[in-house]
């Protein structure tokens, strides 16, 4: 997963821009995305910002995409045919604000200058034509937009809808989270994020995160507004490093280790607020055991995770009473010695589930990360973060 944060000259000098981009960097961002045909003056003195913009960028590692408008394309002389100035200048990405909606599309993600190409997700019958008349789609990506303005962000339905459709041609979804600080800002003076999807629009960084990961069809996630906080940075951090591990084949299972998902994983951190009384031996079953996972079959009241039954085989789990009638969705739990089969099984519920003594209440995901359960499916992997 590449992560992206974004920049707006027309509101921040470049020094501002400088210590931005050192501290992305410090917490593995590797692109930034930026407004171009905001920035103001000749010809010239626009060649000579971003060139001077796109030395800081590339010194910190990290890949450039410009916005452009139709307007601006002309301005700086560019043709479908000639992106030289965009190269004098330092920009590996191209996000088109607009199109050609001709054979010209075609040319332009063909580009001699190794360019890429990046179009809005909306661009539908514009890119399938593209790719009709010849367009390389290895230099073809897409990217969303984001929504300055509340209540203006599409549902998360249709994003989803979007990102499946460009997830099955293989070509490349970029989207917009949105940082929490107050006065953060876009191109515009509105401070009131700058998310992809409108749900978004004031949950924490981090959760926007975790629910983009769940997606499974997301390439790119980019920060949408400026500046985000060093506490956003770090929040960030710590969800991927939860998110990607890399897990060795666990030979002490014998058979079974073969069956088991190993090597480079990817799998999506909940948060959990744990109860009271909750023993040593439930906190290893659910922090240490690395690949917590449903394998499909029964996802009807929960999602189980079957094999941590097998790892801690043996144990002994005494029924710890709960005052609840019901457990609810977002609420997990842990199977204890009265169903000494199943003893040691992690359960997420999704759905109202009796309290029958059989299963122990060990916490419960945190409210704003328990929509993330309506992505998950058959295989995918899971873990655990204490609140």
């Amino acid at each position: 997963m590449k992560l992206g944060v974004s920049v707006y000259p027309e509101q921040e000098t470049l020094e501002q821009i400088d210590a931005y981009l050192a501290l992305a960097s410090k917490y593995g961002f590797s692109k930034v995305f930026t407004s171009m045909f905001s920035v103001e003056g000749t010809r010239e003195e626009i060649v000579k910002y971003f060139k001077d913009f796109s030395a800081i960028a590339h010194r910190y590692g990290m890949e450039v995409s410009g916005d452009c408008n139709g307007q601006f394309f002309e301005r700086m002389g560019a043709t479908e045919k000639d992106l030289s100035v965009f190269k004098e200048m330092g920009i590996d990405i191209i996000r088109m604000d607009f199109s050609f909606n001709d054979e010209r599309d075609a040319v332009l993600i063909n580009n001699e200058e190794g360019i890429k190409i990046e179009m809005s997700t909306g661009f539908i019958k514009v890119i399938e034509a593209a790719i009709a008349n010849g367009a390389n789609v290895e230099n073809l990506s897409t990217c969303h937009n984001f929504y300055p303005e509340r209540y203006t962000a599409p549902s998360l339905e249709s994003i989803l809808k979007l990102n499946n459709y460009w997830h099955e041609k293989k070509i490349p979804v970029a989207i917009f989270i949105s940082s929490q600080v107050p006065g953060t800002h876009g191109p515009w003076p509105v401070s009131d994020g700058l998310p992809t999807i409108e749900e978004h629009r004031n949950l924490p960084i981090e959760v926007q995160l975790k629910e983009c990961l769940a997606f499974k069809n997301v390439d790119e996630i980019l920060i949408g507004n400026a500046f985000a906080s060093e506490e956003e940075f770090q929040a960030i951090d710590r969800v991927m490093k939860m998110a990607y591990v890399n897990i060795p084949v666990n030979e002490s299972l014998g058979a079974f280790a073969a069956m088991m998902p190993h090597g480079d994983i990817e799998r999506i951190p909940f948060t959990i607020k744990l109860e009271e009384g909750v023993t040593d031996l439930e906190k290893e079953i659910l922090f240490d055991y690395p690949l917590h996972n449903d394998m499909g079959d029964c996802l009807n009241y929960m999602l189980r995770s079957r094999f941590t039954r097998v790892v801690y085989k043996g144990q002994s789990i005494p029924e710890r009473k709960c005052d609840k009638t019901h457990y609810t969705r977002g609420d997990v739990v842990i199977v204890n010695d009265n169903c000494a089969h199943y003893r040691g099984e992690i359960q997420i519920v999704l759905k109202d589930m009796e309290v029958d003594g059989q299963r122990n209440l060990v916490g419960r995901i945190a409210e704003n990360e328990i929509g993330i359960l309506d992505h998950m499916g058959a295989g995918d992997i899971f873990t655990f973060m204490q609140d």
